[in-house]
């Protein structure tokens, strides 16, 4: 499983075939969701443990207020894809390939190599927290530990407001 599996899903509810299709063959019932899915409203996320890989689901409200309407009506919308570089107690580290990259990412000078310069930088003193790019219409961050090696690597939809930045700056 790679998180490349999920990309054309971004932006889709749990009633796409596809996306339900992959996500009934993890075992995974969207419905089951813990949080706020009865008030359709706020965040659910989904750990794949054994791939390394963590699924970010917006219901629909939230959704539609940070990244604009959704490619259908269900109430959980796939968002966010998250590939951790390390394992946890109860994950394993993401090693499969990472999109729009040659290779793997292993800290900040990796994913600048890789990923060129980023749109936005976050950086707190002398550490730096995180970078993003835009690549195929999908904002990608890369998120560090204070060393400056990768913590993980995300591919999202952009935020209405992200892409109203790009637009000013552009």
């Amino acid at each position: 499983m790679n998180v490349s599996d999920f990309f054309p899903y971004l932006g889709h509810s749990e009633q796409h075939d596809g996306l339900s299709g992959l996500l009934a063959s993890l075992g995974f019932d969207v419905g089951k969701m813990p949080g706020k899915t009865q008030r359709g409203y706020g965040t659910a996320g989904y750990e794949l443990s054994a791939f390394g890989i963590e699924l970010t689901f917006e219901f629909h409200t939230n959704y539609t207020d940070a990244y604009g309407p959704p490619k259908d009506g269900g109430k959980a919308i796939l968002s966010g894809i998250f590939a951790y570089d390390r394992p946890a107690a109860k994950r394993r580290a993401y090693t499969g390939p990472i999109p729009f990259t040659d290779g793997p990412i292993h800290n900040r000078d990796d994913a600048l190599r890789k990923l060129a310069v980023p749109f936005h930088t976050e950086q707190d003193d002398e550490e730096f927290e995180w970078d993003h790019w835009m690549k195929d219409g999908l904002q990608v961050g890369a998120f560090y530990r204070p060393d400056a090696t990768i913590k993980y690597v995300s591919f999202s939809v952009p935020m209405k407001s992200t892409l109203a930045k790009l637009a000013r700056n552009s």
